[in-house]
Order: C-alpha cells, then sequence, then structure tokens
C-alpha cells in the first residue's frame, strides 16, 4: 500500500440522500475488491466496474484510491465508535462494571479484526500511511473521551489527567495486543486476547483503584 494518502476526504460532501448512496455503493465496491485482491491491488477503473457507475461519477467524491480506503477506514472507525457508545448507554457504576466494559470492548475490537479481512488490510496499513494512521488516533481519542465522559464520576476532579492518561496507556496496550493476536491462528489468538485483558485489568486497576471517591 502506498506510504500516504494525499487526501482523505470526499471531493463533495454527499449531502442529499442519492448522494450518500452512491458514496456507499461506491465503498461497498471497494470492499468487495479488496477482499478479492487486497489494498495495493484496488483499481479505480474496477472499483466503477464494480460499482457499475463512471469513473468520473466516483472522481466527484472521491481524488483517488488512497481517499476510498480511508473513507472505508473511516467507516469501520464509525462503526467500532457506534459499539462503545452502546455499551456506555448502561451506566458505569463502579471499577468492576467499568472493567468488564473495558474487556469487554477489546475483544469486540479484536473480532472485528478477526472475522473482516478488510478491516485487517486496511489496518496494516496504518503503519506506514499518515492519514490512515490520523483517523485511527482521532477515533481513539473520540472513544477515549467517551469513556473518560461516563466513568469520571468515579473519581475526584483533581485525579482526572491521570485517569485520562492511564485509559490512554490501556488503550494503546489493547491496540497493540489485538495487532499481535491477529497474526496468530484462531485459537491462539483468542488465548492471547484473554492473557490480554487479564494483564489490561491488572495494569489499570492498580492505577485507578487507589483514585476511586471515598
Amino acid at each position: 500500500m502506498p506510504s500516504s494518502i494525499p487526501r482523505q476526504d470526499p471531493v463533495r460532501a454527499p449531502q442529499q440522500g442519492r448522494s450518500q448512496q452512491r458514496v456507499e455503493q461506491i465503498l461497498s465496491a471497494a470492499k468487495s475488491l479488496i477482499l478479492q485482491h487486497g489494498c495495493a491491488g484496488l483499481k479505480m477503473s474496477d472499483i466503477a466496474s464494480t460499482a457499475e457507475v463512471s469513473i468520473g461519477s466516483i472522481y466527484q467524491y472521491f481524488p483517488n484510491k488512497h481517499a476510498i480506503v480511508a473513507g472505508l477506514a473511516q467507516h469501520y472507525a464509525e462503526v467500532f465508535h457506534q459499539q462503545v457508545e452502546q455499551v456506555l448507554a448502561e451506566p458505569v457504576t463502579d471499577l468492576d462494571s467499568l472493567s468488564v466494559k473495558m474487556t469487554g470492548l477489546l475483544h469486540s475490537y479484536y473480532q472485528m479484526h478477526r472475522d473482516d479481512p478488510v478491516v485487517r488490510d486496511i489496518w496494516m496499513g496504518t503503519a506506514t500511511d499518515k492519514a490512515l494512521q490520523d483517523i485511527d488516533t482521532n477515533a481513539a481519542n473520540r472513544n477515549l473521551e467517551l469513556v473518560h465522559q461516563h466513568s469520571k464520576h468515579l473519581f475526584d476532579s483533581a485525579d482526572y489527567d491521570t485517569i485520562k492518561r492511564a485509559h490512554a496507556v490501556a488503550v494503546n496496550f489493547a491496540m497493540s495486543a489485538v495487532t499481535a493476536a491477529v497474526e496468530r491462528e484462531q485459537e491462539e489468538g483468542q488465548l492471547m486476547m484473554e492473557m490480554a485483558s487479564q494483564m489490561l485489568i491488572a495494569g489499570w486497576e492498580s492505577v485507578a483503584r487507589p483514585l476511586l471517591k471515598d
């Protein structure tokens, strides 16, 4: 996959329903082609053919194939963010319930990458692609802020910075664990994720529990 994406946003934001449908049609075609050939084998002509649209129609929304890959990355980031919102819709009542939610989200994130080769292929490009890194970082920060807002009532305001830092460390550890686990066979990957969950909770609670409100 190329080392940079010149632009990640569509040329024209899909304001109307028909335009939104066309963008989704293009992204769906790109996804099916990535599944067959990987991101490196993606071609605008193939996307147009698979989506049954003209090349010119694609360029109305995306300047190049890299922007389409970034669009898919943004889509997957939004899908996971919705999962975070759903998990946090039930109130965090104590540190134990927060820990359960965190490990549950860790396994959901792993499963999303395990189940969908397209997610894995795009994510592999994150290591060398600045635009994909930005999408990944922004998504992580957005999810971190959501977790903080739903759990900060457990701690004194003076400790908010420490807790946010602990959340950030936990998320980075979790992402590294997922990277390692998805490269293994399924059974070994699952065992690694179970171990990662134990390590995540042990490390998280060693920092967070002493800071709980009396």
